[in-house]
């Protein structure tokens, strides 16, 4: 059965009440090794948005048993069951929870919310409490990222600060004084998450600028305009690239390789991206947000393929796996593409249930997790032999 008959399948039952087998195990620990099959889907609990064009921006995180992730329309934290998806806990936030949580073993949670909230929770005899809530002054929209015991978070308003990852006390904080020229321009609303060398942090900006921060004191080193064109905003975060340089992408455009001694151009394309790069070895994979999926010699910005989506939306971070690289359109569906040669090899395919993807999908093992923006949560295995039954019909969307 495909995935497109398997979701029918289990859509129908539902409506009549008859049941469809649970989903079975799967290795946590294998690698993603065949094509990926439906395990089950689950649609989030709480109310549907009322928007026009929902969009899903937080991931789910994924430990051993249980499955983390935000909802648009619930103003907390869904702890899920990892085998099926149902719903076993809901901790508070003030607004719903648009990053992917961050982990600490099986029993700490570090999340962000939509209100400008960073709460920290800790699982305590089987209940989860928070440890502490720390406000920022406006939405969160990033996952922050998580360092030597020291938050880094950034928020919409050109807002970067560190939080002591325990108590949540605030040790530093930056405001960014956007270029005058930009400030009355449109911006997109989003803001990358820190990413961090041995002693500094680069943040992007919605004006195009990228900036250098001392991560012990959050003292300005340097900044230099990147972003260009209609929408120059750096909303996809900085990838470092050896010793001496970054990747950084313009939405519109370009992505280039910085030097950071010069803080020049060693190479550029002009094709922005929404999303983060990935590279592995010398090849980047870049996400761009004209649609499009570039293989990239980092070295020499030499261009190898590029795959075409065919959607007007961008894509998300590519993840490298066994199989290939798997990648998500924000208007589409899931893909993968074969490394070598660029061509496409799969898609999951479950129209007309699907509408694109906010956030790349979370690869766990031989499992994939990926939540669309119908806040639909799908759970796929890669596996050999026949596809795994799908889910009971009280979680089928």
């Amino acid at each position: 059965m495909g995935i497109t008959e398997a979701l029918t399948a289990a859509w129908l039952a539902s409506g009549l009440g008859i049941p469809t087998p649970i989903a079975t195990e799967t290795r946590a620990d294998a690698p993603l090794s065949a094509m990926p099959v439906l395990r089950w889907a689950v649609n989030l609990p709480g109310l549907v948005p009322n928007v026009a064009t929902p969009t899903e921006p937080g991931g789910p995180a994924v430990s051993a048993r249980e499955i983390f992730v935000g909802y648009s329309g619930q103003s907390g934290l869904l702890v899920l069951d990892r085998a099926d998806g149902r719903l076993r806990s809901v901790l508070d936030a003030r607004a719903p929870v648009g990053t992917t949580p961050i982990l600490i073993g099986e029993d700490r949670v570090i999340f962000a919310d939509s209100a400008g909230y960073t709460s920290a929770y800790s699982r305590q005899k089987g209940a989860w409490i928070r440890d502490w809530e720390h406000y920022s002054g406006a939405p969160v929209v990033s996952t922050p990222t998580l360092a030597d015991g020291v938050l880094y978070v950034t928020n919409v308003d050109e807002l970067v600060f560190a939080l002591d990852g325990a108590t949540g006390e605030l040790r530093w904080r930056y405001e960014h004084k956007l270029d005058v020229a930009r400030a009355a321009s449109l911006e997109l609303f989003g803001a990358p998450a820190p990413t961090l060398s041995a002693d500094t942090a680069f943040v992007g900006f919605s004006d195009g600028f990228l900036v250098a921060l001392d991560r012990a004191t959050g003292s300005e080193r340097w900044k230099a305009q990147v972003g260009e064109g209609t929408y120059p905003d750096l909303i996809a975060p900085v990838v470092i690239v050896g010793d001496g340089a970054v990747l950084v992408a313009g939405y519109t455009k370009p992505l280039v390789h910085l030097d950071l001694e010069s803080r020049a151009p060693s190479w550029r394309i002009d094709a922005g991206s929404a999303a983060v790069p990935t590279l592995s070895g010398d090849t980047c994979y870049h996400p761009g947000s004209d649609g499009k999926l570039r293989r990239i010699d980092t070295r020499t910005g030499t261009l190898a393929w590029t795959w075409d989506s065919a959607t007007s939306g961008p894509l998300l971070a590519p993840q490298v796996t066994p199989l290939g690289i798997l990648v998500a359109s924000t208007d589409s569906t899931l893909f993968l593409i074969d490394p070598e040669s660029g061509t496409q090899l799969w898609k999951l395919d479950p129209e007309p249930l699907l509408t694109g993807f906010g956030v790349a999908p979370t690869v766990a093992g031989d499992e994939i997790y990926a939540l669309s923006n119908g806040g639909v949560l799908y759970a796929l295995a890669g596996r050999s032999g026949p596809a795994a039954p799908v889910a009971a019909d009280w979680v089928t969307p």
